[in-house]
């Protein structure tokens, strides 16, 4: 039988340390583990792995808790994808070491990185107090990580099998379709009560689907909160979970949200919208495109919408207890409303 997973468990440290042990080929301790409190996904822990003469490394456990928001999880895209972008110069990704999809060993999948010095930034607040000159530094750095991830050739690395899956093969004529049903299929749209601004988005998104230039890595939840900074630089991208392969401007839109602004027009209120598209434009060879920024803006606004209603789901459903899930079904009218007019927009 396996494992229950339980973040707080005092057997957890044990049985990470035997399967490290084991997969290292030599005795592993595993100390000073602690949970980091922020998330509603992956469960993050930081804890340190010591081998007798050798230094200790200083790691990242990340759990996918089967009560979290995108449950079921599995490891293996984040791992895949850290481990080819690794070969990307000056691109600033945690190191990935392990990952396993075995529940029989943590009681659900989990993947375990470098553990990267910084803080993480909000992207609800913090650009006033920050300073001019701090934010566009993090800003071009922002702007330059995601331009060398969407320029990553990817189609000679294990990504490549990620073009067949469940929802068809990802094609650049099929790619936005391919995003709106997996987001739709999240909502439960037509399996219960759904707001008709959800089914009105969801007929539009798939009416005036774009063909894409390029299909390439897109991270899925690159923004401001999920990256960390130190003295005014970019030190790591984080939260890799959402990670496929799509359009870029899925990227650009999500960055570029105005949720996502602290109230400001600027891409993260860290940058103006035309450098951090100038900055992105050169270190991939491809032009934005406007009309499809504002599709994608629709896209991802309709994403953000299905992830509350997922979280609705859970909480419902009793398989999550979070009372942040919870709380985020009070968000949903005020995105539906954005959804509208973003909608009207790009119309």
């Amino acid at each position: 039988m396996n494992p229950v997973f339980d973040p707080a468990a005092p057997e957890l440290a044990a049985r990470l340390q035997s399967w490290l042990s084991d997969r290292w080929q030599k005795p592993v301790a595993v100390v000073d583990m602690h949970r980091f409190p922020a998330g509603m996904s992956w469960v993050t822990i930081g804890f340190v792995a010591a081998s007798l003469g050798e230094p200790p490394l200083e790691l990242i456990l990340r759990v996918g808790d089967p009560g979290g928001l995108f449950s079921p999880y599995s490891s293996r895209p984040e791992y895949e994808a850290l481990a080819a972008l690794a070969s990307v110069p000056g691109l600033p990704i945690p190191k990935a070491y392990e990952h396993s999809d075995d529940p029989g060993i943590l009681g659900a999948p989990f993947v375990i990185t470098q553990r990267v010095p910084g803080d993480t930034p909000t992207p609800w607040g913090g650009a006033h107090e920050r300073g001019e000159a701090v934010n566009r530094s993090l800003g071009r750095d922002f702007a330059d990580a995601l331009g060398a991830i969407h320029a990553f050739d990817w189609t000679n690395t294990p990504l490549a099998a990620w073009v067949d899956d469940s929802d068809g093969t990802i094609t650049p004529q099929t790619t936005a379709l391919h995003e709106t049903r997996h987001w739709t299929r999240h909502a439960r749209l037509g399996l219960g009560p759904t707001p008709p601004q959800m089914h009105y988005a969801m007929h539009w998104l798939e009416a005036n689907a774009p063909e894409a230039e390029r299909i390439t890595i897109v991270h899925g939840d690159y923004r401001v909160g999920n990256f960390l900074q130190q003295d005014g630089r970019i030190t790591a991208i984080l939260d890799w979970e959402l990670v496929h392969l799509g359009d870029p401007h899925a990227d650009l839109a999500w960055a570029g949200l105005r949720t996502f602004a602290a109230g400001t027009t600027r891409i993260g209120g860290l940058i103006e919208r035309d450098e951090f598209y100038r900055r992105w434009e050169a270190r991939t060879g491809l032009r934005v495109r406007p009309e499809k920024v504002r599709y994608y803006e629709v896209m991802v606004q309709f994403k953000m919408a299905s992830m509350l209603m997922g979280a609705m789901i859970r909480v419902q459903a009793g398989r999550s207890r979070d009372v942040r899930m919870a709380a985020m079904g009070f968000q949903l009218t005020s995105t539906l409303m954005e959804l509208n007019k973003l909608i009207a927009e790009a119309g």
